[in-house]
């Protein structure tokens, strides 16, 4: 029988219980029933006094009649099923049923389930013991069988065979019933046809085989015709799928993919597919006509071995150290000794600062960076940015001096000194740099085959860290204050000047002449006291007995992270220069940054052990790219050499990022490649999205248009962010112009403009700001918390609630 309704429920319910208290009313006078009862009205009367009330209750709400209660009061069958249940026997119940003429045995779980009124009700009423057991298999086959409804029909159709195959993926357990039941109809499907059948594809002798299935899911019992239909269409589908790939391939053989890529496109989307296809196509293409060049073309195959170093058996000495240990001393030292020599820096200021020191020690020294040349007549010795040093690496030298060589694990400009390296052709190179790239040295020697001497230096005038932080007001006269943006490093320079100090600055945006011009005046004495970014970490002859950290964090373009060790040690070694202090000491504006400054400037350096080393095409590469190929964009031949160049596993083409999205900007195929392959070289400052920029963007299209570029007009009446840009774009023409002097004429001009706006910036830096309401307070060092990191805030931060970094990290999770 059916499970009863729920008013059905409930009558049968009342009915029994109404039962049982006549009974135990007539049967025990002093019976009290309960005032209220329950949904499972028989628990209660479970711990009765009079102990018969308990099992009788139980019975009566099983549906036997007063008879056979009676009975069972005097004898209860302990191995019946409702002996089993009185005495709370909780073993699985399985129960045979008769599922559409087959029979499945079948565990409704605890026999204690059938007390549940879901099966106490649905057990007809019983006259005997013998009875109750009928009836409660015909209560759990009826609910089987009502559940299982939908295989009546199909279950007529079916050899007993087949139903046995069904009923086998049933579990033997009522509490699985769902799962069978949500997957009956596949199940059936899957019983009465041959749902798998095979595709076969075919064109010339290219044989695919593809193994189908007809989908679960598909919510009825399928017909044979119903089959044979879904096979034939989808056999359709596939043939005409598999021609749309043949037609996207055009001459490219698709066996070349393999069977399982191919497999795996004739299931993908057909538009989708036939772009993968083409795709495949077009790298079939460039690895083919690579192989071309490299089979022709030594450049493409070779690196390091197609220089003519490799013909010497060259000696590079190390100069291993830290700041202040007389490197670069020693390697210009070695550079005067010798006929012909050249040294190469990471900045355009190192450069002039080390030519103008070679020329007084009575060496003439020609300068060469990417905006000016100085070329004294006769001299066989230069100084030049290590980007340069390509016009000179064909060119005999007895020393090649590479200074701040750790810059050969730079993301941006490694390749620059990896080329350096490698093709000096010189039988002495020297190298500056701290320990920790000793590892790195020590592998490409090896891949140069060449000999490696290592030579530690010692700190000439010793460094200590201060026990106790300072602030902007006790800051003594001769210190270096060191900040980590544009902005703070002025915000200090005002606030310091509140105090009646006369304060220098240096930052990343002032060009070399200015900074220089801060640095002589702190050094003779004209300014009480430097702020700087970390520019000061490299050149600059800055005599600074206190080195001051404002923070011990950095925004690095991404984040706001800590400053790692070796940055620590590069900026608090500028402390105690020697030859002016006899020692030097670094110190914090605040307790915390203290505390993180000691433990990093004495944590051990992580050594940079490069496995791979940065290389990048030539414009003869990418030309010949271009040509074999037919492939008139830059960006797109570069990428091409970096993914098909193999000059073994020790070096890896590169492109950096922020170089990608400049070439992205002028890679005009209408424009020769040279001319593009030019404006990238060209270093930007400032950013894309500078004036410098997109001065760079316009002179190009002129310069392809065959005109001369004139010089743009500068105003000096600039605030000093207005005249920084102005300055930008002027350097930019200058850069140019030594490439390209046919077309950027006005080179004398421009460095007339490029004198007076760094005159301009050194007066603007030097307006002196007066005390406002809010700068005694933040002069005093008084403390104040981020309320939601809980870290120092720094000074110029205190006026928020929160600090920068957390700042950050809402503005990040608001655009998300």
């Amino acid at each position: 029988m059916a499970n009863p309704g729920y008013k059905q429920r409930k009558a049968v319910k009342l009915e029994r219980l109404q039962r049982f208290l006549d009974w135990a009313s007539a049967r025990f006078p002093a019976f009290v029933a309960k005032k209220h009862h329950q949904d499972k009205w028989f628990v209660p009367y479970g711990g009765y006094q009079l102990r018969e009330i308990g099992p009788a209750a139980k019975a009566f709400w099983l549906g036997l009649d007063v008879a056979t209660v009676e009975q069972l009061l005097r004898e209860c069958p302990p191995d019946s099923l409702i002996g089993r249940l009185l005495e709370r026997d909780l073993n699985d119940f399985i129960c045979p049923v008769d599922i559409y003429g087959v029979e499945k045995a079948l565990s409704i779980g605890s026999l204690q389930n059938l007390l549940e009124p879901e099966w106490a009700f649905a057990i007809a009423d019983s006259h005997s013991t013998t009875e109750f057991e009928a009836n409660v298999q015909q209560a759990v086959e009826s609910m089987v069988r009502e559940r299982l409804k939908v295989l009546e029909r199909p279950f007529s159709r079916l050899a007993d065979e087949d139903k046995l195959r069904v009923l086998d993926q049933l579990r033997p357990s009522l509490a699985r019933l769902d799962d069978f039941l949500a997957r009956a109809i596949d199940i059936l499907n899957e019983v009465c046809h041959e749902l798998r059948y095979v595709v076969p594809l075919r064109h010339g002798d290219l044989t695919l085989d593809l193994q189908r299935r007809i989908p679960t899911g598909q919510g009825h019992l399928l017909s044979e015709a119903e089959v044979a239909q879904y096979k034939q269409q989808d056999r359709e589908a596939l043939e005409q799928r598999f021609a749309a790939l043949l037609e996207a391939a055009e001459d490219f053989d698709l066996k070349l993919l393999g069977q399982k890529p191919l497999t795996e496109l004739l299931q993908m989307e057909p538009a989708k597919a036939c772009r993968a296809v083409r795709l495949a196509r077009e790298q079939h293409a460039e690895k083919m006509a690579f192989a071309t060049l490299l089979e022709s073309d030594p450049r493409f195959v070779h690196y390091h071995k197609a220089y003519p170093a490799r013909g010497l058996t060259r000696r590079w000495t190390a100069l291993l150290g830290p700041t202040n240990s007389g490197k670069t001393h020693q390697a210009i030292e070695a550079m005067t000794g010798v006929k012909h020599a050249i040294y190469l820096s990471p900045l355009r200021l190192m450069a002039l600062e080390n030519q103008e020191r070679i020329e007084s020690m009575g060496v003439p020294c020609s300068l060469v960076t990417g905006e000016e040349e100085i070329i004294r007549e006769g001299a066989t010795h230069f100084c030049c940015t290590v980007e340069e040093f390509a016009r000179f690496r064909h060119q005999h030298w007895d020393v090649v001096v590479v200074d701040e060589v750790q810059m050969l694990a730079d993301p941006q400009r490694g390749w620059a000194w990896v080329d350096a390296l490698v093709s000096a052709y010189a039988p002495e190179v020297l190298m500056t740099g701290p320990p920790l790239i000793e590892p790195s040295l020590r592998t490409l020697c090896a891949l140069c085959e060449d000999k490696l001497l290592i030579k530690r230096t010692k700190r000439l005038s010793p460094v200590e860290i201060a026990r106790h932080s300072t602030t902007l007001k006790h800051l003594e006269e001769g210190s270096l204050l060191v900040a980590f943006s544009r902005k703070t490093v002025l915000d200090l320079k005002g606030l310091l000047e509140t105090t009646g100090k006369s304060v220098a600055v240096v930052y990343g945006a002032l060009s070399p002449e200015v900074r220089r011009e801060q640095a002589r005046r702190f050094r003779e004495g004209e300014a009480d006291i430097m702020v700087a970014t970390d520019a000061v970490g490299m050149g600059l002859n800055l005599p600074a007995h206190t080195l001051c950290f404002y923070t011990d964090e950095k925004f690095d373009g991404i984040q706001n992270r800590q400053l790692n060790v070796q940055e620590v040690k590069q900026i608090g070694g500028r402390a105690g220069r020697f030859g002016h202090h006899d020692e030097g000491t670094i110190t914090a504006l605040d307790p915390q940054t203290l505390k993180n400054i000691r433990r990093l400037f004495h944590s051990a350096d992580a050594p940079v052990d490069l496995s791979q080393f940065q290389v990048r095409p030539s414009i003869d590469h990418l030309r010949a790219i271009s040509e074999l190929m037919n492939e008139p964009s830059l960006l797109r031949a570069w990428l091409t050499f970096n993914r098909n160049i193999n000059y073994g596993e020790a070096f890896i083409s590169v492109l950096p990022d922020e170089l990608a999205e400049w070439i992205k900007l002028i890679d005009d195929p209408q424009i020769d490649l040279w001319l593009r392959w030019i404006f990238a070289c060209t270093p930007i400052r400032g950013g894309l999205d500078s004036p410098a920029a997109t001065f760079a963007r316009q002179w190009m299209r002129r310069v392809a248009d065959g005109k001369a570029v004139e010089l743009p007009r500068i105003a000096l009446g600039l605030d000093l962010a207005a005249l920084e840009s102005a300055l930008h774009v002027v350097e930019t023409y200058l850069h140019l112009a030594r490439a390209l002097p046919e077309h950027f004429p006005h080179v004398a001009k421009g460095e007339d403009h490029r004198h007076l706006l760094n005159e301009a910036i050194t007066r603007e830096l030097a307006r002196r700001k007066r005390p406002g309401r809010q700068d005694a307070r933040r002069l005093t060092g008084e403390r104040k918390s981020c309320q939601q990191c809980g870290k120092p805030m720094p000074l110029q931060s205190r006026e928020y609630r929160i600090c920068q970094a957390c700042w950050r990290e809402q503005q990040g999770l608001r655009g998300a």
